[in-house]
């Protein structure tokens, strides 16, 4: 059987047997989402190796790293519409065609406009175009409790997907090279556009002659969501409210430093675009005309609250995610390989909890509230403990890993217990309404990610950086002339980010600071490391109770009931 936009639908919509056809293309699709989700954490343990063979900075790797999420979030929506117009095969067809040569690109990157060419921005854009196609056609093809656990399980392939990444990706980096991450998906993703195309049928051609495509809601929504990213990522380096440095664009200066920091105006700026964007969809909808995303299907509580609990649930790991790898590289030189045995217990946590909780969920012995509520307390417990249990004096992979096992694992098992909210999101809009919704929801995934990285990077410059600062103006043993140069070194900083005790020690050196004062220097710098670490995990955990209020709003059916459509409500089975 064939349903909307020729996607195959196969035996077992009620929760019965699935046909060989329908495991195979879930299976196809589940092992490129976990592809796409390993690539986009991988390079996190690989800064080092990536500065020495791209002759680059920290820096600009940051900047590719950034600028491949940025175009995921600002294409995802239109990606999303073009699977509407021209199906779901080819749209992912298209997308893995993209992917590879952005892949082969960076596999034989010379430098760092290469990467930024082809990992940034072409494999982010194959990514914008298959993921909205991927989670349209399982959706089409499953449905009740079978298309839970179908869901459920792809969520947790991108759990165990970025959570991995740093493993294999410090394995590969270690033993081989970064490039063979992005040789191997090049392979993978060629193999599975090839096999998709054999295992769905392509359909008749959906497009609409003569409905225009929606440009200007494309450049409305590409702009404002850039706007957002691009002020969540200018926070680590400007701060969230006062400006830590001059803010320059072609040389002119806006904006003082100690004056108002750009992230909140750049912020604004993107909501008001945002605002217009919404304004323009519903004016096209009235005249009868085919927009880009329809925002009315936000009227529906379950998609509204879905999608802003989706946000928080992917934002408070990938924060951690982030601050973890980061931290252990730059304060304590760990290689990629002992980062990823450090972000292990993640992946873990994930594959232990994912299953049982999308059994009672499926089963309907479980909400989805209480799923989402659940993987929040646990995210939150998890940030506290890495706040409280790690130790600036451990030293080795060994003591590091037993310190901050714990909360990791938690945050693993909340990101296990989260897997199944996709499948409220995707069962919440009626069939014609379907791409709407998953553009918005990953969409909002991938902000959220932006968001939460940005936000932990943006905690920890902040606190590293006062906490330096008193601990400067509070010493006894610096003169006053070492505490001008400290301060006025510290303005001068492009990024603040943790440094090691011996990268301190070399850099006082090298201005012939020596003895007690450097001794005093080093232990400020480990005291406000360990406070920037500290207030960092404890500013995650603060967004995770955020996130638990958010869950209180999704809807709880009565019975064992979930929602099927705007305002009606079916059994689970």
């Amino acid at each position: 059987m064939q349903g909307r936009n020729g996607a195959r639908r196969f035996r077992g919509p009620t929760g019965g047997d699935t046909s060989s056809a329908a495991r195979t293309l879930f299976l196809l699709l589940a092992a490129e989402n976990l592809l796409i989700n390993y690539t986009a954490t991988a390079m996190n343990v690989a800064l080092s190796a990536l500065v020495g063979d791209l002759h680059t900075t920290l820096t600009g790797v940051q900047s590719a790293i950034s600028l491949y999420a940025l175009v995921v979030a600002a294409f995802m929506i239109s990606g999303s519409k073009l699977g509407t117009r021209h199906g779901y095969r080819r749209t992912f067809a298209l997308g893995g065609g993209v992917f590879v040569l952005g892949a082969l690109i960076t596999a034989f990157a010379p430098s760092l406009p290469f990467m930024l060419l082809g990992w940034s921005v072409l494999q982010g854009f194959g990514v914008a175009l298959m993921l909205p196609a991927l989670m349209a056609m399982l959706t089409q093809t499953f449905a009740g409790a079978v298309r839970t656990k179908a869901l459920s399980l792809l969520a947790m392939t991108s759990g165990v997907g970025a959570a991995s990444g740093p493993v294999l990706g410090g394995l590969i980096t270690s033993f081989l090279t970064w490039r063979v991450s992005f040789l191997l998906g090049a392979v993978i993703t060629l193999a599975a556009t090839w096999l998709v195309r054999r295992t769905v049928d392509a359909g008749a051609f959906p497009g609409r002659p003569g409905r225009s495509f929606d440009v200007r809601g494309v450049l409305l929504s590409t702009t404002g969501l850039v706007l957002l990213v691009v002020a969540a990522l200018l926070s680590g380096q400007y701060g969230l409210l006062r400006a830590r440095q001059d803010f320059v664009v072609l040389g002119h200066t806006l904006l003082e430093r100690g004056g108002l920091s750009p992230v909140p105006l750049l912020a604004g700026l993107g909501l008001a675009v945002l605002a217009a964007f919404a304004g323009w969809e519903l004016r096209l909808v009235r005249s009868g005309r085919d927009p880009l995303v329809r925002v009315t299907v936000l009227r529906n509580r379950t998609v509204r609250a879905g999608i802003s609990t989706q946000l928080m649930l992917i934002l408070v790991p990938n924060g951690v995610l982030f601050l973890v790898p980061v931290f252990l590289q730059t304060a304590f030189g760990f290689g990629a390989l002992y980062c990823g045995i450090v972000l292990l217990p993640i992946a873990l946590g994930l594959m232990v909890a994912a299953p049982p909780t999308a059994r009672r969920v499926g089963r309907g012995r479980m909400t989805h509230r209480a799923a989402a509520m659940g993987a929040f307390v646990c995210m939150g417990a998890g940030c506290g403990a890495v706040a409280v249990l790690f130790s600036p004096h451990a030293q080795g992979v060994t003591a590091v890993g037993l310190a901050l096992m714990p909360g990791i694992l938690l945050i693993g098992l909340g990101r296990g217990m989260a897997t199944t909210l996709t499948d409220l999101v995707q069962s919440a809009p009626e069939p014609d309404q379907l791409s709407d919704v998953t553009g918005l929801s990953y969409t909002a995934g991938y902000l959220g990610g932006s968001f939460g990285v940005a936000l932990a990077g943006a905690l920890m410059a902040t606190a590293l950086l006062y906490t330096f600062e008193a601990g400067v103006n509070d010493s006894s043993v610096l003169t006053t002339a070492q505490k001008e140069w400290v301060t006025r070194t510290l303005a001068q900083q492009v990024q603040i980010t943790a440094v090691s005790d011996d990268a301190v020690r070399a850099k006082l050196m090298s201005r012939g600071i020596t003895g007690a004062e450097a001794d005093g220097l080093v232990r400020i710098n480990a005291r406000a490391r360990e406070q920037a670490l500290t207030v960092s995990a404890t500013g995650m955990a603060t967004l995770a109770l955020v996130g638990w209020l958010m869950a209180l709003r999704l809807p709880v059916p009565a019975g064992t009931t979930r929602a099927t459509g705007p305002g009606r409500e079916a059994p689970s089975t």
